[in-house]
């Protein structure tokens, strides 16, 4: 016989359980399907014990399953495609992704000082400080209200500190 679990800490688990099933449904009626796939997996894997929850969860995961097989992928194919779709996959954090279509887009139109600070605040958020800086440095230089934007922007939380960072925001009067 094992040893029984004290009430309140099933009831947390159970209500653990339930928060993840909420957030895997949130997604799902966004039709955020890769996400709701994500979330009803690791309500399966993390809570086995709830049966009639990890059951429901098989089944949303299927209609998951089926709506990408239907959908199909997205191929950008021009300027703005490439831009909209790499901010697009920025903002779902997947910076690594974005950058590949931020590249692309670059390809198109190297001096676009959108592109160049895209590019800059998503190599900032990879963590791929070069490539951020490099690409800072020539969107100021396309466009020097980029600087007062990168000032206040999150996405370069990480660089702060940086002095190339703080000699491309703060240049020095001449």
């Amino acid at each position: 016989m094992s040893p029984r679990k004290p009430a309140a800490q099933v009831d947390r688990r159970s209500q653990q359980a339930l928060d993840a099933f909420e957030k895997a449904m949130k997604a799902l009626g966004k039709h955020d399907y890769e996400r709701a796939r994500e979330h009803f997996d690791a309500l399966m894997a993390g809570f086995p014990e709830e049966l009639d929850l990890v059951e429901r969860a098989r089944s949303y995961r299927a209609v998951c399953e089926r709506a990408l097989e239907k959908r199909p992928a997205f191929r950008p194919k021009t300027f703005e495609e490439f831009l909209h779709h790499g901010v697009y996959l920025h903002n779902r954090g997947e910076y690594e992704e974005a950058l590949k279509f931020l590249r692309q887009a670059a390809e198109i139109h190297p001096r676009n000082e959108h592109v160049l600070y895209c590019t800059a605040a998503t190599a900032a958020r990879a963590g791929d400080s070069a490539t951020a800086l490099k690409s800072l440095r020539q969107a100021v230089s396309a466009s020097p209200a980029s600087r007062a934007q990168a000032r206040q922007d999150p996405d370069f939380e990480s660089l702060r500190e940086d002095e190339e960072y703080l000699s491309i925001i703060y240049p020095k009067a001449s």
